[in-house]
């Protein structure tokens, strides 16, 4: 699960909250553990159901099987060079156009969820930035040390962070999506 949809998540806990709604724990659950090392033990749990597994090499592991091992290493699909810090907010682009799978493109599967949608126009809504992941370094498979192997997620990037910010694969800070860049105009055009 993306930083994106873990914030979609931690919306509907929110409006669920806010509407006097108890939330169960595992919803809370899902969005704790998502984006942990323990993500690709739970894809290998939902990968071979019925599998006698013997494990026991960390906490995580012995408390909650194979879905809470943390022992997960990921094997990127480049390398990362050291983050090139910018000067200041006035070093921080903007992609000049939406790229293929921009998430704020019409057809997009984020846009398709209701939630997802609202969790987008909200961030751009609010001016809270959201980075095109074009560039990014990204898991194309996670290895356990006993031999497991479970292929990577093409939506699971995993950019260098440093000071809060995203580093592509080049160590240049990461572009601000276009798409979003374009609703923040237009809210502000609304709002002015």
């Amino acid at each position: 699960m993306s930083a994106f949809e873990r914030a979609g998540v931690q919306r509907v806990i929110d409006k669920a909250l806010a509407a006097g709604v108890e939330v169960p724990a595992e919803i809370y659950a899902i969005r704790d553990r998502c984006g942990t090392s323990a993500e690709p033990g739970v894809w290998w749990e939902e990968q071979n159901p019925g599998v006698n597994y013997v494990g026991g090499c960390c906490d995580g592991d012995v408390h909650r099987g194979p879905g809470g091992c943390t022992c997960w290493t990921p094997v990127y699909d480049v390398e990362q060079a050291a983050p090139i810090r910018p000067g200041g907010p006035e070093d921080l682009q903007v992609r000049t156009e939406r790229c293929g799978d921009c998430a704020f493109r019409r057809d997009s599967p984020e846009r398709r969820d209701e939630f997802m949608r609202e969790t987008l126009y909200a961030l751009a809504d609010d001016g809270e930035p959201f980075w095109c992941h074009d560039g990014m370094r990204r898991p194309v498979r996670w290895e356990h040390p006993d031999g497991r192997i479970v292929e990577g997620d093409p939506a699971d990037w995993h950019p260098a962070i440093a000071g809060r910010l995203p580093y592509r694969a080049d160590g240049r800070v990461a572009l601000l999506c276009a798409g979003w860049a374009a609703r923040v105009r237009a809210s502000a055009v609304r709002h002015g």
